[in-house]
């Protein structure tokens, strides 16, 4: 209640407007629900978590300094180009690339160079030195003579030639020290990276001026930024910081009647005085009362209970102090229903929406009781004027009672409520705190009692209680 009591301050709003302020409170509690449950705000976490997380920080800054030159390909570029700067490396591709090293192997294998070996190893074994030994002429009729020429001959080719000046190089001794070596293998391997689609891209990406605007990361951030200024959750956030419909979650409503369909639901309402009806199944009036409660008295149309107090005789039972229950004769008949059977409820908020009329000496009246007489909470009784109602608590010790103004209650429906804590009950009218007591608050279940009662002298013409709806609630954690 407190919320509308800033939202009002002193003065009782109309109810109009206040029903549609609660009605709209309510809306905006069933959107702030849907957004709760929404897919937009469960992005929102997420991405507010994402972006507030250590690793994604770590990320982003990352991909904001660093540089190609940090990189490890970059490591790995500067190593292959120190390799290709190695003379064995360059001797050996200097070698190759002339394709030197598949003449020589080509000619190492042919038939002149492996006939020219081949004869050569004649011309040093001891069977040509002796035949070379013999006389000239002689010499030259011999079988290792005609070898000699032939060999003389290939030593002279091309081929041959080209395969003793390669052996001699240092060129090729620069290649058969590296051929098939670790230093080799690891140009290659770095040669191939450094021109691999994975290098480009790396490459590519950290020297891109527009790195971080094209990143995942980037991305993150400018939808969590743009999920910031959504108006929706601005507004969800808002109400969520204010705690706004704390006093929506923190009820449960309990007992309900709009008055729906042609007559009063009598599982519900019994009609009198509770212990009549319980004890005896007929009502009775009191003492001091000039009326007979009676159910002709009640109807319910368009949504409304109606409590007609009519001048008419009737008959029925009153209680005496002196005699007990006796059969007496009555000037007025009236009506009185009560949730004794059906609903009792110890703290909570009970709200009750109610419209009357003014005729002296009829009073409207709605108070909370238990099986004793005491304690007895007037939640309002309406009598003498029609600016004023009196509100308050009897115990068995003692009776307080407060008297409230500021409005006409003959002119409209007003919600008339009771908050009843542990320590205190608070009176409202319109969602507007208009009274309060401590001490002897009651600690047991009490039930509802609406009536119309005629106490004092007079002659009115007839008069009604209009009950819109009464609704009541309970916390969900009590403290």
């Amino acid at each position: 209640m407190g919320f509308f009591s800033a939202l009002f301050g002193g003065k009782y709003p109309s109810t109009k407007k206040y029903e549609a302020r609660i009605a709209q409170h309510e809306t905006d509690y069933e959107r702030f629900k849907q957004i709760a449950a929404g897919e937009k705000l469960a992005r929102w976490n997420e991405l507010e978590t994402t972006v507030n997380s250590a690793d994604f920080k770590q990320r982003v800054t990352k991909l904001k300094s660093e540089k190609f030159s940090d990189s490890d390909a970059y490591k790995q570029q500067q190593k292959f180009l120190q390799l290709k700067k190695d003379n064995d490396i360059r001797g050996y591709f200097k070698f190759t690339q002339k394709g030197l090293h598949k003449k020589l192997e080509q000619s190492l294998v042919s038939a002149n160079y492996n006939r020219c070996a081949e004869l050569q190893a004649l011309t040093n074994s001891p069977e040509f030195r002796q035949a070379q030994a013999l006389p000239k002429k002689e010499f030259k009729k011999t079988e290792q003579f005609a070898q000699l020429k032939e060999y003389q001959k290939l030593c002279k080719s091309n081929e041959v030639k080209f395969v003793e000046k390669t052996l001699k190089s240092d060129v090729y001794k620069s290649y058969k020290a590296i051929d098939g070596s670790d230093k080799l293998q690891q140009y290659e391997a770095l040669e191939a990276y450094v021109n691999s689609p994975q290098f480009a891209a790396i490459k590519n990406d950290l020297e891109d001026p527009k790195r971080f605007k094209k990143s995942p990361e980037c991305q993150t951030i400018e939808e969590h930024a743009k999920l910031l200024k959504d108006k929706e959750l601005l507004w969800y956030f808002k109400q969520q910081k204010d705690d706004a419909f704390a006093d929506i979650t923190k009820w449960k409503l309990t007992f309900a009647e709009e008055f729906e369909g042609t007559q009063l639901d009598q599982k519900t309402w019994s009609l009198g005085y509770y212990w009549g009806t319980a004890l005896m199944g007929e009502s009775y009036a009191t003492e001091e009362e000039r009326q007979i409660f009676r159910k002709q008295n009640i109807e319910v149309i368009n949504s409304a209970a109606i409590l007609r107090t009519r001048q008419e005789k009737a008959s029925g039972k009153r209680w005496t102090r002196s005699l007990g229950f006796i059969n007496d004769e009555f000037d007025y008949t009236a009506a009185l229903i009560n949730t004794g059977a059906s609903f009792r409820q110890q703290y909570g908020r009970f709200d009750f929406k109610l419209r009357f009329d003014l005729a002296k000496p009829i009073s409207h009246n709605v108070w909370m009781v238990g099986d004793q007489s005491t304690p007895h909470i007037d939640v309002l009784r309406f009598a003498q004027s029609k600016k004023s109602i009196s509100v308050g608590l009897a115990t068995q010790e003692t009776a307080k009672h407060g008297e409230l103004t500021g409005a006409d209650f003959t002119g409209d429906y007003y919600v008339y409520s009771l908050l009843w804590t542990p320590e205190k009950l608070v009176w409202s009218i319109n969602g507007v705190e208009v009274y309060t007591q401590r001490g002897n608050i009651p600690q047991r279940p009490l039930f509802i009692n609406i009536s119309s009662n005629v106490v004092g002298e007079g002659n009115p013409k007839g008069s009604q209680l209009m009950i819109d709806w009464i609704r009541c609630y309970t916390w969900e954690k009590q403290k």
